[in-house]
């Protein structure tokens, strides 16, 4: 029993038996060395009778190999791969070195996490829950963190605990959103009980001192006593504050033990893994003998077990790598590359041989760039950006040393480490200005490459403005030097960039096309640019002359001409919404995220996913779009990514604004105007502002919303999409609240926009709004009339309902009751099958003043407002947008595993989401789903 810890047992206790009950969870104890997570973490096994354990330790040494502390916590397990999805089970292959192959394509982070999540739900059930405990976390590399982080978010209803223990200070941690439990240090009574335990029995004097250092730290209580020394008169020595005093502990313990047994200790503190095996080896070529490592051992300095060793506590090796001299440490990495010959060890080899390089030599840097090949093959990015650096700083040509600076910027990016990023960029900038200098200029390939990596690291920084002059200047460097392909891709991240900065850098882009020199029109690269520069003329209010170009063309000549890639076609993507191409992107992204899906290029899946969903929000797929920006904001928020989510917090306050849920709206949009910088509007700040104006709009508070949509009509984000797509809602606004200037405003904007689109989507918003201003009844129904009609063509439901409504409150305003009971009525079944409350109580409202006490009655009008209502939206109307979701896929016939992969949810999590939707549709098994969806 631990003394002075009931709060952090009971803790325990109930997650074990929360698992045991089917209810998922997970803790990360948190505190500074030597404060007792461990001993909690072996507290946590007797009371874990009747579940699998699954342990594990972070280890300093692998710290920097890719997914290690993964296999170390998997290895008990690795003959179950098989009951993981096969695109799951070949990324978990290939990140622990097990495919029979060599990939061409790395192991995806995200989909490595999926695969542990469904995992860790295959092999849990209620008879045998599962617990995984994660001892010093901290110490595990990255990717293995984030893949458990991704796994204890998403547990839900699974019978799994995971419990890990980590020192204060861990990012990942510490932003993760886990529940957290601080162990703090024991109080003075529960101090006392942990001293008494010590065989040396302190005296009253030294126990007295030994409690004020301690500060209730178990492991200094235990520790400090055998350094504690006194002088004649009771007073102590001074140690240094925690956790140095720690160390002083340690390396008083260590100091004590042979030389040479001390010499190999060090040598094990540089190792680069813990098997004893390589150790052994290493010995003899550092100049001490392998026996010396047996006084280490019953010390328990060293702890032995199985082949691998470790360190009784990290700050032992802390302790004997700051006492190792500089050229003793290039001995040990000398000794350990001459011991490490085998096939397999060449990686660690040449690791070894680079650390202990004192100057450049491209052998070494050649042998480290193949190593960060492989390791980013295996998903080992945070290895490949150590490779890449080191390889560049021992590169004896500046040509190869810029190269390689590219490629540790391009991997630090890939991670997500910004500011690594920026540090690698840099130093390649350095390296290219010292090529000018000598009068080499570089090929337009790698002055792109340079030129992202630069501006991409700045925008990871959310340093937006800088980024975009050095993406503008590069653009117009390549734009006229040549180099047509690289200049597009330029071009299109110099626009994403100009976007959240306002109008005039958007309008720049017009300059920059025109610089493109010697590129035909005929070429893909023309084409691309040219829908850009669509996009931007529409979104800047300029009439077009022309039709635009269909997205399906553009993405076709993108494919074949050798452009294809995230980033352009991303940009495409959500541009196409300026052009009321919605169906067009969504059929892009849709496409986009089935290649993610089936080749693991889970890089792309975050971008867009965020995407899809404001494509499905504007064609009013609410509970779609809903599902989508959910999964999005939380893939953003697992990887750090705040200014993605800015943009979808955005997007989700709009939909809660959809749904009158003012609380949330409120809170979301909180999010997506917070600014990146003090001269930079956040990503999210149209979608928000938009988001507020249609709250008031929806409840009824139509100057409150006219506050909102002309701060976005007027303010810094006017060019961006949500702007022009919120114009029909500035009108309405307007309209109810008897600004007809700015209502016959509106309308002419929204009429300049559609004309220039040519979408029937478009061309609907102008006839409802004619028909909002039209002085006579009888124009007004002639427009709302043919509103509904281009509806059928191109169903919006969302729009199609609030255009319902308009006419019925019309119909009613006129004395017409039994006319506007049918548009009324048809309004109503929308909105509540969409989701949107406040707009459906209006036209509940409406119908009850209308005098309808029953079923309307069917007028001509009927063959309008109801055509587009199918049986399968009315079906999946009693559905959350989850299991919505769940059912389509299933009607579809994937299996709940394949489900689980699209979704990022584990198979368990399906299937008890369509066990709950069944009795909702009155069917008894998936195989009636085709039928009552119509897929069948």
């Amino acid at each position: 029993m631990l003394s002075g810890r009931d709060a952090e047992l009971g803790a325990l206790r109930g997650l074990l038996a929360a698992a045991r009950a089917g209810q998922g969870g997970s803790l990360v104890l948190s505190g500074q060395p030597g404060i007792g997570k461990s001993a909690l973490l072996e507290a946590a096994c007797p009371n874990s009778d009747g579940l699998r354990v699954l342990r594990a330790t972070g280890y300093p040494a692998e710290s920097q190999l890719p997914y290690a502390g993964l296999h170390l916590l998997l290895h008990p397990v690795l003959d179950r791969l098989d009951v993981l999805p096969a695109p799951q089970r070949d990324a978990l292959a290939t990140a622990f070195g097990l495919s029979a192959k060599e990939s061409a394509e790395p192991a995806d982070q995200l989909l490595i996490s999926l695969a542990l999540l469904t995992l860790l739900s295959e092999l849990a059930d209620t008879a045998t829950p599962m617990l995984c405990l994660v001892d010093d976390a901290h110490w595990f590399d990255q990717l293995s963190l984030s893949a458990l982080i991704f796994a204890a978010r998403r547990l839900g209803t699974e019978n799994v605990a995971i419990v890990m223990s980590a020192r204060q200070g861990c990012a990942l941690l510490e932003r993760s959103g886990l529940p957290g439990l601080e162990v703090k240090g024991l109080p003075d009574a529960a101090a006392q009980e942990v001293i008494a335990l010590r065989a040396d029995r302190p005296s009253p004097a030294a126990r007295a001192w030994i409690l004020a250092q301690a500060h209730g730290n178990p492991l200094a209580l235990l520790e400090l006593p055998a350094v504690s020394a006194l002088d004649s008169h009771g007073d102590a020595q001074p140690v240094p504050e925690l956790p140095e005093r720690l160390v002083e502990a340690f390396r008083a313990q260590i100091e004590s033990l042979p030389r040479e047994t001390l010499s190999l200790l060090k040598l094990a503190a540089l190792a680069d893994g813990p098997e004893v095996d390589a150790l052994l080896r290493a010995a003899p070529l550092f100049g001490v003998p392998a026996e010396a490592i047996g006084p280490a051992e019953r010390s328990g300095v060293l702890q032995v077990n199985q082949g691998t060793f470790g360190f009784r506590h990290p700050l032992l090796r802390s302790a004997l790598v700051a006492a190792t001299p500089v050229p003793r440490r290039l001995a040990a990495h000398r000794a350990y590359a001459g011991a490490l010959t085998g096939p397999e060890e060449a990686d660690r080899r040449i690791w070894h041989e680079a650390a202990a390089a004192t100057g450049p030599d491209e052998r070494l840097a050649a042998e480290l760039e193949r190593t960060a090949e492989r390791a980013g093959r295996r998903g080992g990015r945070p290895a490949a950006i150590g490779a890449y650096e080191r390889a560049a700083v021992l590169s004896p040509s500046p040509g190869d040393r810029l190269r390689r600076w590219i490629l540790a910027a391009e991997a630090a990016t890939d991670h997500g480490d910004a500011e690594r990023a920026e540090r690698c960029a840099g130093n390649a900038e350095l390296v290219r200005a010292e090529l000018a200098a000598a009068g080499q200029s570089l090929d337009a390939q790698t002055w792109m490459r340079l030129v992202i990596a630069c501006a991409t690291a700045r925008f990871e920084l959310g340093e937006l403005r800088e980024a975009y002059r050095i993406a503008y200047a590069g653009a117009q460097e390549l734009g006229r030097n040549g180099g047509p392909l690289e200049a597009g891709t330029l071009l299109c991240l110099t626009v994403d960039l100009a976007w959240f900065l306002g109008d005039r850098e958007v309008s720049a882009y017009s300059d920059l096309f025109t610089s493109l020199s010697g590129v035909s029109p005929e070429h893909p690269v023309y084409l691309v640019c040219l829908y850009v520069e669509t996009a931007i003329m529409l979104s800047l209010r300029s009439d077009l002359g022309f039709r635009p170009a269909d997205l399906a063309v553009v993405i076709d000549r993108v494919r074949s001409s050798g452009l294809y890639a995230a980033g352009p076609v991303i940009t495409l993507g959500s541009l196409a919404p300026i052009m009321a191409q919605d169906e067009a992107a969504l059929e892009l992204f849709a496409t986009l995220l089935a290649e993610c899906r089936e080749h693991g290029r889970m890089a792309w899946y975050s971008a867009s996913l965020g995407a899809l969903a404001r494509v499905q929000a504007h064609l009013g797929r609410l509970g779609e779009a809903r599902t989508c920006a959910e999964e999005a904001l939380a893939i953003a928020e697992a990887a750090g990514q705040t200014q993605w989510e800015s943009q979808v917090s955005g997007l989700l306050a709009y939909l809660a604004a959809s749904a009158g849920d003012e609380e949330r709206c409120r809170e979301y949009a909180r999010r997506a105007l917070t600014d990146l910088a003090p001269t930079v509007m956040s990503l999210g700040e149209s979608w928000g502002r938009w988001a507020l104006g249609l709250l008031d709009l929806g409840l009824g508070r139509p100057a409150a919303a006219l506050e909102h949509l002309r701060a976005l009509e007027n303010g810094p984000a006017v060019h961006q999409l949500a702007a022009a797509r919120a114009l029909p809602d500035l009108l309405e606004a307007a309209v109810r609240a008897g600004d007809r200037e700015l209502a016959e405003l509106a309308l002419g904007r929204l009429t300049s926009w559609a004309a220039g689109v040519k979408q029937n989507a478009a061309d609907a918003l102008v006839l409802r709004g004619e028909a909002l201003l039209a002085e006579d009844d009888e124009s007004a129904g002639r427009a709302f009339t043919a509103a509904l009609r281009l509806y059928v063509k191109s169903d919006r439901p969302f729009d199609r309902a609030r255009t319902q409504l308009l006419w019925g409150e019309r119909l009613r305003r006129e004395r017409r009751r039994t006319e506007a009971r049918a548009p009324l009525s048809a309004a109503l079944e929308t909105f509540e099958r969409l989701g949107a409350s406040p707009w459906a109580e209006r036209a509940r409202q409406e119908l009850a003043a209308s005098g309808a006490g029953g079923e309307p009655p069917r007028t001509r009008a009927d063959a309008v407002v109801t055509r587009t209502n199918s049986p399968a939206q009315a079906a999946l109307a009693v559905l959350t947008s989850q299991e919505a979701q769940i059912v389509r896929l299933a009607a579809q016939g994937l299996s709940n595993r394949d489900i689980a992969a699209q979704l990022v949810l584990s198979p368990r999590t399906v299937g008890h989401h369509l066990y709950k939707a069944y009795p909702k549709l009155g069917v008894v098994s998936r195989g009636e789903l085709p039928a009552l969806l119509g897929t069948r």
